[in-house]
């Protein structure tokens, strides 16, 4: 009996021992790579932060998605905190996530939220109760232009098929991309509006995320798609997708795609990401995170990252970038007021846009009439009877009949010769050059010099 206790005894006491050696084989491993990596940190480089949650507010596979794990990936390697990991909180074009950081994670100093210019747009669009000035900035990471691509078996090989589409029936042409009013959104309505179409005529379908977008893209429900190079590329590459269209300054080296500014589109946007910080935040809370996230960013390996992605390094912290999120929240609160409203609302609109160009008209073919037409004895006798006013509202009913088909610059020119022809006017030929000059110049000083897009018609499309 004593022996049988004795060895019992002693398997437990062997027993005891496996567990300590385990659990201090454990703890020197600890999470792989990290525990290791920060025993070798000097003292002043231990990281600051035991644990980070980054939120990525939209669902797996969009560009916030793809930011938030290329960070979860370089905080890791960098050993920056102990633990560090990715949520998931999609809907409402990010806003969801952004009420949850607000208000869930007040004074959270573990806590970061992705989001950018997409946000920000959206935020704006749909009058958000939340908004970008609740949270703590903390640094602008990247940018990237945005690509404007159609299905492998699409008839338009180029932007100028594409805008000739749009110019002749906006409503034909469908823009795929991410949540109203973010960046996908505002390129389309920019270069609709650089097209010469008003851009709340805009026909914008928006996604929750950039794979549904992207999938609607490929089957073909829409005409074309807009998104950043990195949630196009393997498409691309593997030829379901055609790019035709880069809204960078010019063509990029390592990106054989035409800028819309070299396809006669004055149109340039880049699409900023950014992270920021539950409101609430004491001065050491801000402090750590912004520095785990400069020492990421500033890193050999995370310059990789943004190159193999097609990212630009954008880092921008402190007050600068405080200053930024100020300016483009008026800048883009610009464009989002051009957008708004239904294609019923532009249509009733388009009549307010064009008075004053037409009061404009007007004017000016009264004042060469007087100026240079003289009407004869026999003309000036005819005055008092209602010729001159029937040719004047036959002017204007072609006017009216011609100006969506045909353009401001031919109807204008009917409504001119017509007029002239009120006064008594016999000299077509003169009449008609005056009147294409006059209506020439109206045409481009309100659609180029003050952004009053006139019908430019078949004659300027090319069509």
């Amino acid at each position: 009996m004593t022996e049988g206790r004795y060895v019992e005894g002693a398997a437990r006491v062997q027993r005891f021992l496996a567990s300590v050696a385990v659990a201090v084989l454990v703890s020197s491993i600890g999470v792989p790579g990290v525990a290791a990596a920060q025993r070798n940190l000097p003292a002043a480089e231990q990281p600051a932060l035991p644990g980070l949650t980054i939120i990525a507010p939209a669902a797996p596979g969009g560009g916030w998605d793809q930011l938030a794990r290329e960070m979860q990936r370089e905080i890791e390697r960098q050993a920056l905190t102990a633990m560090v990991q990715v949520e998931n909180v999609p809907g409402a074009a990010g806003t969801i996530g952004l009420a949850q950081l607000i208000n869930g994670r007040r004074g959270d100093g573990g806590a970061l939220l992705v989001n950018g210019l997409v946000m920000l747009g959206a935020i704006l669009w749909n009058q958000s109760p939340v908004s970008i000035t609740q949270v703590t900035p903390i640094a602008r990471l990247t940018g990237e232009y945005e690509i404007v691509a159609v299905p492998a078996a699409s008839s338009h090989r180029d932007m100028q098929s594409l805008v000739r589409a749009l110019r002749t029936n906006p409503a034909a042409v469908s823009w795929g991309g991410g949540s109203a009013g973010g960046t996908d959104h505002i390129l389309a309505g920019l270069i609709v509006a650089a097209a010469g179409v008003d851009p709340r005529r805009t026909n914008y379908i928006a996604f929750s995320g950039g794979g549904e977008a992207v999938t609607a893209l490929i089957g073909g429900q829409v005409t074309a798609g807009i998104s950043g190079y990195s949630e196009f590329a393997q498409h691309i590459e593997s030829g379901r997708l055609r790019a035709i269209g880069i809204s960078a300054p010019r063509r990029l080296a390592d990106r054989d795609v035409p800028s819309l500014i070299e396809q006669g589109l004055d149109v340039e946007l880049e699409n900023w990401r950014a992270v920021v910080a539950p409101p609430g935040l004491n001065d050491a809370q801000k402090q750590a995170l912004t520095a785990v996230v400069e020492r990421m960013a500033h890193s050999e390996s995370w310059r990789a990252t943004l190159t193999r992605l097609g990212w630009t390094d954008s880092y921008l912290a402190g007050p600068a970038f405080d200053q930024f999120l100020d300016a483009e929240r008026v800048r883009v609160g610009r464009i989002v007021a051009r957008l708004r409203g239904s294609s019923g609302d532009a249509n009733a609109a388009r009549a307010g846009e064009w008075l004053f160009p037409v009061l404009v008209l007007g004017a000016s073919a009264f004042v060469l009439t007087v100026l240079f037409v003289r009407p004869s004895a026999a003309t000036r006798d005819r005055r008092a009877t209602s010729a001159p006013v029937v040719r004047v509202a036959l002017g204007l009913v072609s006017f009216a009949a011609l100006l969506n088909p045909a353009g401001f610059v031919a109807a204008g020119t009917v409504l001119f010769a017509c007029t002239a022809s009120a006064f008594g006017s016999r000299r077509w030929l003169r009449d008609a050059l005056l009147g294409i000059t006059l209506c020439a110049t109206v045409y481009i000083t309100f659609t180029y010099g003050l952004g009053v897009p006139l019908p430019p018609g078949l004659f300027l499309t090319g069509r």
